[in-house]
């Protein structure tokens, strides 16, 4: 049989259920639907059985499960994968809710200062979180009123942002402003006392959000959901085209935001004006 070196924890988890696999087609034949019981999730319930089969984790597992059973029969020492008999469900992921303005306003107010100059960059530029922690005191021109996006954190990594669209100016809002104020120790915006980058969101920052939703008493959110609210408010509160907060937010195209925040506007298009004159010549004078 051919030599199989797993290359990732989930190929090396596959590995392990394609031997358990063997054993079991040899002395216990059994139907595709053991695979789950035997492999995944001994002793549990079908409910439990459902709900871990819907996460992203088990798709992939299965997927390297469905590759090294594969292996085996291609050495011809089982006849038949199993694994292509297991009907996977539709993954649908969580929908981020975005927050409320009274639940920005909350969250700002009751934040510490670290985090009151990050939300308020989220909320009111939707930008990333690796182009928030990425800012320098010098990408912001006050005169001009805009800040400059040059580059991102990503583990803990200085990188240029996600995508070519993703370097942009973007325009600081009124709101925004009175919370850019110069650091006293360092070129960064969120920057350590010894003036090097905060270059990730550890243990202790994921504790402080989790310990300032429930003071604010706003059930849990990821902090991505402050992007998430800004793009939603901005095609809701605002005469901005969707092209125009595309580019706001670095998106490459109008097809993401219509595909990901077009729900959160229902009955925008009601609001129209109901006097407009489609079939009018405007070039006329209304007057002759």
């Amino acid at each position: 049989m051919q030599h199989f070196a797993p290359r990732s924890p989930g190929q090396a988890v596959a590995f392990r259920l394609y031997l358990k696999y063997l054993y079991f087609e040899r002395y216990h034949p059994f139907e595709p639907v053991y695979i789950l019981q035997y492999f995944w999730l001994p002793v549990l319930t079908d409910r439990q059985i459902e709900k871990s089969s819907q996460s992203l984790h088990f798709l992939e597992s299965y997927g390297y499960l469905y590759g090294v059973i594969g292996v085996a029969l291609d050495e011809e020492v089982i006849t038949d994968n199993v694994a292509k008999e297991i009907k996977l469900p539709e993954h649908h992921p969580k929908e981020v809710e975005p927050f409320t303005p009274e639940q920005v306003r909350k969250l700002i107010d009751n934040a510490n200062d670290f985090f009151r100059l990050y939300l308020a960059i989220g909320f009111y530029t939707g930008m990333r979180r690796g182009e928030i922690l990425g800012l320098m005191y010098s990408d912001i021109d006050f005169e001009a009123r805009t800040i400059s996006v040059r580059r991102s954190i990503t583990d803990g990594k200085i990188t240029t942002p996600k995508t070519h669209k993703s370097i942009r100016t973007v325009p600081i809002l009124d709101d925004l402003l009175p919370y850019l104020k110069k650091p006293k120790h360092s070129l960064w915006l969120f920057g350590s006392k010894d003036g090097t980058v905060v270059r990730n969101f550890n243990s202790t920052r994921k504790r402080q959000w989790r310990m300032l939703l429930q003071k604010c008493e706003i059930p849990y959110r990821k902090l991505y959901a402050t992007r998430h609210t800004f793009i939603v408010s901005m095609l809701k509160y605002t005469d901005l085209s969707i092209l125009e907060v595309a580019q706001i937010v670095g998106h490459t195209t109008t097809q993401m935001i219509v595909q990901n925040y077009g729900k959160y506007i229902k009955g925008e298009h009601l609001k129209i004006d109901r006097s407009v004159k489609l079939f009018t010549d405007k070039s006329t004078d209304s007057s002759a």
